[in-house]
């Protein structure tokens, strides 16, 4: 177990929180009453092959913003935050609207973006984004609702490496806390199950390393559901325990709690060889392993059944 000062970073989740009236997530100038707010959602950004980047919208009063599809469009700021010598945004980029699970979406859902409620849906818009330059970016937002087109922008960082394992990567072997885990309490498995039973018990009978060494596929949350800085630990968290029901004859399915003791900042060994990184923890995550024992896809703060489904439906059925 590891114990040291850290900075949890918040997620999307609470984007009404955590954005403002003016001007979003790192946007340059004044926002005026048709700008969007930007909440840059993604973690651990790096340059090379493209890799998908979310972000949060809001309009500047503070009312979400879902479905339908908008625009991305990128710029280099350079090697220092908030620099002023930012090259031209590039081409748009379509971005999709990606609903947390539980939300209710219609059938059809809307066709363009539009202004919700908390309580009827949540979540982000997502694309494929590639980066050519480490240092800070800023994403340029283009949302066309109730007959205007509305823009915001949001800084972010881009490193020349991955802290968190990555596709490609070896995936590492943990011994992480199972129901019969001695001398571990209940909460340090989930956070849920601090006063009764563990929830998702499917989710916390092996290891990671134990379905590694079976060559078995994985699928690993990494998340709190009742500690997290965000909405979305508890929702992925159900996502997954849901595929698993499903698709337990195909892969390993695995929650990992972050924290070991929560009151004490202690998080769990397991959660700080993945996660932890530089004194910051970032969650959710979810984590895809192949049978090589390698990542073969991970999903940061948000990830959907349509994300996910069909890299578990292409994986050959356990013997």
């Amino acid at each position: 177990m590891t114990a040291m000062p850290f900075r949890r970073l918040a997620a999307a989740g609470t984007l009404v929180l955590l954005l403002t009236a003016c001007g979003g997530s790192g946007g340059r100038g004044k926002a005026g009453a048709d700008d969007l707010a930007v909440q840059v959602a993604s973690y651990d950004l790096t340059t090379g092959a493209p890799a998908r980047f979310i972000v949060g919208l809001l309009t500047v009063d503070q009312r979400l913003i879902g479905y339908g599809t908008v625009d991305f469009r990128f710029s280099y700021v350079g090697t220092k935050e908030g620099g002023t010598a930012a090259t031209p945004f590039g081409p748009p980029v379509t971005a999709s609207y990606l609903p947390i699970h539980g939300t209710v979406v219609p059938s059809p859902p809307p066709p363009a973006p539009q202004i919700v409620k908390s309580s009827d849906s949540r979540g982000v818009y997502g694309a494929q984004a590639a980066f050519d330059k480490a240092g800070f970016w800023e994403v340029e937002a283009t949302a066309t609702f109730d007959g205007k087109a509305r823009k915001g922008k949001g800084a972010f960082a881009v490193n020349p490496t991955h802290a968190v394992p990555a596709p490609g990567d070896a995936a590492l072997p943990t011994e992480t806390l199972t129901l019969t885990t001695p001398d571990t309490p209940k909460a340090a498995i989930d956070s849920r199950g601090g006063s009764g039973d563990i929830p998702d018990p499917d989710l916390h009978r092996t290891t990671i390393a134990a379905a590694l060494a079976a060559k078995r596929p994985v699928v690993a949350v990494f998340a709190t559901p009742v500690y997290c800085t965000s909405r979305f630990c508890g929702p992925v968290t159900d996502l997954v325990a849901e595929l698993a029901q499903q698709y337990g004859d195909r892969a390993v399915f695995v929650h990992v709690e972050i924290w070991r003791d929560f009151q004490a900042q202690t998080v769990n060994k397991s959660a700080a060889d993945w996660v932890l990184r530089n004194g910051e923890l970032q969650e959710p995550w979810v984590f895809v392993i192949g049978a090589d024992g390698k990542v073969a896809a991970r999903f940061d703060n948000v990830v959907t059944r349509a994300e996910l489904e069909p890299l578990l439906t292409a994986l050959p059925k356990m013997r």
